[in-house]
C-alpha cells in the first residue's frame, strides 16, 4: 500500500513522494491521516523563517496537528492501551526523552533532548502507541485535528494565577489561537474583549461569544489607540489577564503592558521570531505585573484539549474557515499565509 506525502523544499513549493506504507514495528501504529492544520511554525518554515528549534532538512515533512484512524497495531502494545483497528486517534508529536531534569519533573514540553515526528502532510503515518490519545465520541475527526493547538493555549492558561472571578481578559490577535484562549477565558468566568486588524477575525470573535470586539490598528495609525479603548471598557482600570496571541507585531508586546490593570497578568503566548523588544521595566514594577511565558504543551494537555472539545467547551468548527486537499497543498500554504482566514487545514480523501 502507497502513501502520498508531501515535502517542502528550499524555495517554498512542494513535491509529493509516494512511499510504501511500513508494517508498525514493535509499540508501534499505522494512522491513516484524516486532515492536518497548517500551524505558524509551518507557515515560518514555508516562507523561509526557521522556527527556534527546527532542524530543517530538505526535503521537509510537515505536519503536527493532524488527527486519523488506526490502520495496523504493532506488536508490544500493551492489551490494556486497547487501541484497535479502527479507533479514531490525536497524535503526539513530541518524543521527550523521559529522564532529563524537565522530564522528570513533568514538563516534557521543555524536554533538553526533545524529538518530533512529523507525519500530517501525508496520508499515513507511524507513531509510537504512547503517542496517541483517543478522540471521545461526538467530536468531529477533522476538528479533532485541532487539540494539538488547543492544548498548547491550555498549557498557557494554566501559567495563570488567582484568576478573578468576573474579571476582564484581553486577547490581542483573533485568529485561530486567540479564538481558543478567549473560549478558554470566558469558560473561566472572565468578560472577555477580542482585538484585531482583520474584520474576519472580529466577527469570528463575536461569533464564539466574545463580550467585546474591537479594531486594532498599527500603532502609528490608532486614533482612538487601542489602549484608550481597553481602558474606556474597563472604566479606567484595564484588563486583568492580556494574552498576546499576535506574534508577527512586537510593538504589541509593550501595549500589553499598557493595557493590564494593576496586578494584573500578561501571557506572551505567539513567538514574534524577531529581533529583541524592548519592555518598560517601570511599568511591570509600579503596577506589581505578573509576565508570562509558554511554549508548547504536555501530554495532559492534550487529554484536556480533547475533553474540552468533547464537552463543548471550545468550539473547533467556526475556527475551520477553509479545506484543500492534500495535492493542493501548495494553494493551501499560499492562502494561509495571506492571513486573510482563519484555520487552514489539509484535509484527506474520504474524510
Amino acid at each position: 500500500m502507497k502513501s502520498k506525502h508531501a515535502l517542502l523544499l528550499d524555495d517554498g513549493t512542494f513535491i509529493f513522494q509516494d512511499r510504501e506504507v511500513p508494517e508498525p514495528g514493535p509499540g508501534q501504529v499505522v494512522v491513516q491521516v484524516a486532515a492536518c492544520g497548517i500551524c505558524g511554525t509551518d507557515l515560518n518554515a514555508f516562507i523561509g523563517k526557521k522556527p527556534k528549534g527546527w532542524k530543517i532538512v530538505f526535503p521537509f515533512q510537515m505536519g503536527h496537528e493532524l488527527s486519523g484512524i488506526v490502520r495496523a497495531v504493532g506488536p508490544g502494545v500493551p492489551d490494556e492501551e486497547g487501541l484497535r483497528v479502527g479507533d479514531r486517534v490525536v497524535p503526539d508529536g513530541r518524543l521527550p526523552c523521559g529522564y532529563c531534569r524537565y522530564c522528570r519533573r513533568g514538563h516534557e514540553n521543555l524536554c533538553l533532548n526533545q524529538g518530533y515526528i512529523a507525519g500530517g502532510f501525508a496520508q499515513y503515518a507511524v507513531y509510537p502507541y504512547r503517542n496517541l490519545l483517543r478522540v471521545p465520541d461526538g467530536v468531529d475527526l477533522v476538528e479533532a485535528a485541532l487539540a494539538e493547538p488547543l492544548a498548547c493555549c491550555i498549557n498557557g492558561n494554566n501559567k495563570l494565577v488567582d484568576v478573578p472571578l468576573g474579571g476582564v481578559a484581553l486577547v490581542l490577535g483573533a485568529g485561530p489561537i486567540g479564538l481558543m484562549h478567549l473560549q478558554l477565558l470566558k469558560s473561566r468566568g472572565l468578560k472577555t474583549i477580542a482585538a484585531d486588524l482583520k474584520e474576519i477575525r472580529r466577527e469570528a470573535a463575536r461569533a464564539i461569544g466574545a463580550d467585546y470586539v474591537i479594531k486594532a490598528e498599527l500603532a502609528q495609525q490608532v486614533d482612538p489607540g487601542l489602549v484608550e479603548q481597553v481602558k474606556e471598557i474597563t472604566g479606567g482600570l484595564g484588563a486583568d489577564v492580556v494574552v498576546s496571541a499576535a506574534g508577527l507585531d512586537p510593538s504589541v508586546l509593550e501595549e500589553a503592558l499598557q493595557m493590564a490593570a494593576r496586578q494584573g497578568q500578561v501571557l506572551y503566548f505567539a513567538a514574534t521570531l524577531s529581533d529583541p523588544v524592548t519592555l518598560n521595566l517601570d511599568v511591570i514594577h509600579y503596577r506589581e505585573l505578573r509576565l508570562v511565558g509558554s511554549h508548547d504543551s504536555t501530554r495532559a494537555d492534550y487529554e484536556k484539549a480533547l475533553a474540552i472539545l468533547g464537552s463543548g467547551g471550545v468550539k473547533a468548527g467556526p475556527i475551520i474557515s477553509h479545506r484543500y486537499p492534500l495535492d493542493q497543498i501548495y494553494d493551501a500554504f499560499r492562502f494561509a499565509n495571506t492571513r486573510t482566514g482563519l484555520k487552514v487545514v489539509i484535509v484527506n480523501e474520504g474524510f
